[in-house]
């Protein structure tokens, strides 16, 4: 039986070059497209597809975010995660989420539809290029406890709580928060108010060393 695959990204080039590289080697029957995440969601829910190519980075909500949000409702989906960043706490949060795949964006399109296809066929697949970190995350060694410490900290803050404090470290201002999110920025300043109890830091200087510290964003 054909796959049916949906592909959730804001860039409709990107969804164009997958899908079509999808239906010309058969590995999709039936390719559907959603540009932000309460599309994605949306069709998520009535298509039911076989495979979600999910972006990490979506308007409205994150692809971890919303990658839990549609396996509490449909377990059986797949999911892919389609993303630029290669920093292992994002890769760790998506697999805790429910992906089972996790690509970087500047793969070429041979190992992108090879992810697919191993996801598909019941594997979990990591990026080559990333793997060898998640693995020692996993792991955690004694020599990274004060890291696997502070992921722990990071565990305690809700999906959105976190992407927040993802976009607030990467120097973002709280109307472009709000925008991008889909909140208000009174919101957007309450979250900072719990994430910065939550983790104790006292200010965002203290706030900004953390998210650096647990590799959320480059020094």
């Amino acid at each position: 039986m054909a796959n049916t695959i949906l592909l959730v990204d804001d860039h409709p080039a990107i969804r164009a070059s997958i899908g079509s590289e999808l239906l010309k080697k058969n590995i999709a029957g039936k390719i559907y497209e959603a540009g932000n995440s309460e599309e994605g969601y949306d069709k998520a829910m009535t298509l039911n597809p076989d495979l979600i190519v999910m972006d990490i980075s979506l308007y409205g909500a994150s692809g971890i975010e919303l990658t839990r949000k549609i396996l509490q409702k449909k377990p059986s989906i797949k999911i892919v995660m389609l993303s630029m960043y290669s920093k292992v706490i994002y890769i760790t949060e998506s697999l805790k989420a429910g992906a089972k795949g996790y690509i970087l964006k500047e793969a070429d399109m041979e190992s992108i539809i090879d992810g697919i296809k191993k996801v598909l066929s019941g594997e979990t697949y990591v990026d080559s290029r990333i793997s060898s970190k998640v693995i020692a995350s996993l792991i955690a060694p004694e020599e990274n406890m004060e890291l696997a410490s502070d992921d722990s900290t990071y565990d305690t803050l809700s999906s959105r709580e976190q992407e927040v404090l993802r976009l607030l470290a990467e120097g973002r201002e709280i109307r472009e928060i709000a925008k991008e999110l889909c909140i208000s920025s009174k919101t957007v300043i309450n979250h900072r108010t719990n994430i910065m109890q939550k983790l104790n830091c006292s200010n965002m200087v203290e706030l900004i060393k953390y998210a650096i510290h647990i590799g959320l964003v480059d020094a």
